[in-house]
């Protein structure tokens, strides 16, 4: 993977890599200075949506981890340098804002095998093409906790610089009523501008709709909102 994001031919070397350098970018997904046309961000509001970015969040709780190993005696070759974040990077922000250290909580928690160190995986994907995107791959130590998923969210848009952006989560309605009041406590590089030019969309994936109340069914629906086509917003899935 080092190889094909051409690290060899950096003069800088390998060590010089920025995260998520080796991931590769969606052809599809608006990606200023390469698909987009000179002046997009000037468009007028009736049709931002052509330059609209589709995020869809979720988790794979098959994708376990035992504690048997460690990163000393197994590390990454390619640690927050493609689609997961950085493992230390993540692990100190869990430790600070997350209120736990793996360990206490994995023998705190009685539902959850202690043999267990990962209990699964979450992601942000592009939700119109199903492509995964740079360091928005993670961990998860108990479900899918605001704390981790908030983690890869932000981290997922520091990839982007688009201003419209429809975020589809099985629990948007929820999870997305304080995201703004959570970031706040985040440290600054998970920042993003969200009251001025940016303008984000949360709802609900279509097939997980039909089990949420009446309220969330209409005002989360993909059919009942504008300019976002017939996304039904279950990527990951």
């Amino acid at each position: 993977m080092l190889k094909r994001a051409a690290r060899g031919h950096d003069p800088g070397g390998i060590t010089a890599t920025r995260p998520g350098e080796c991931g590769v970018l969606c052809p599809a997904c608006p990606q200023p200075g390469k698909n987009l046309p000179e002046g997009w961000q000037d468009a007028p509001p009736e049709l931002r949506f052509l330059y609209c970015l589709f995020l869809a969040i979720d988790a794979n709780f098959r994708l376990k981890r035992k504690a048997v190993s460690s990163d000393e005696a197994d590390p990454s070759l390619l640690d927050g340098k493609a689609y997961f974040v950085a493992e230390k990077d993540s692990k100190n922000y869990l430790k600070e804002f997350g209120d736990l250290i793996i360990q206490e909580l994995m023998l705190s928690d009685r539902q959850l095998d202690l043999l267990q160190l990962v209990t699964g995986v979450g992601t942000i994907d592009c939700s119109r093409h199903d492509i995964k995107r740079p360091t928005s791959v993670g961990d998860l130590q108990k479900g899918k906790r605001y704390v981790n998923m908030d983690y890869l969210f932000f981290s997922s848009l520091k990839h982007s610089d688009v201003t419209e952006i429809v975020v589809s989560y099985d629990i948007a309605c929820q999870w997305s009523k304080n995201l703004w009041n959570r970031m706040s406590s985040y440290p600054h590089w998970m920042h993003v501008d969200h009251d001025g030019e940016n303008q984000f969309h949360f709802l609900v994936p279509k097939f997980h709709l039909p089990t949420h109340i009446m309220a969330c069914q209409t005002i989360f629906s993909f059919n009942y909102n504008r300019n976002v086509g017939r996304t039904d917003g279950e990527a990951p899935e």
